[in-house]
């Protein structure tokens, strides 16, 4: 159970990290192309099925970074805190 609970904080660590990294360069490309303060773009989420897609993409992101840091962890020996 320990270790499934270790993996799960990671990996959610990881994905709001990523996910919030995945809205501002959305944000970015959008101020972009509709020429609008980054701030106007950040206001407005992009559409449902598009959130999703980013949110899909970054979820495996994260559940394979969770994998890894269990790896690296075995690999150097390491000890974790959780």
């Amino acid at each position: 159970m320990k270790l499934e609970y270790k993996q799960l904080v990671v990996t959610g660590i990881v994905f709001a990290v990523f996910m919030t990294e995945s809205i501002i360069h959305y944000s970015m490309a959008e101020s972009k192309a509709t020429r609008q303060t980054f701030m106007d773009a950040f206001k407005t989420l992009p559409d449902a099925k598009e959130l999703a897609i980013m949110a899909a993409v970054v979820l495996t992101a994260s559940i394979v970074s969770g994998f890894l840091v269990e790896a690296a962890e075995k690999q150097m020996g390491a000890k974790s805190a959780l």
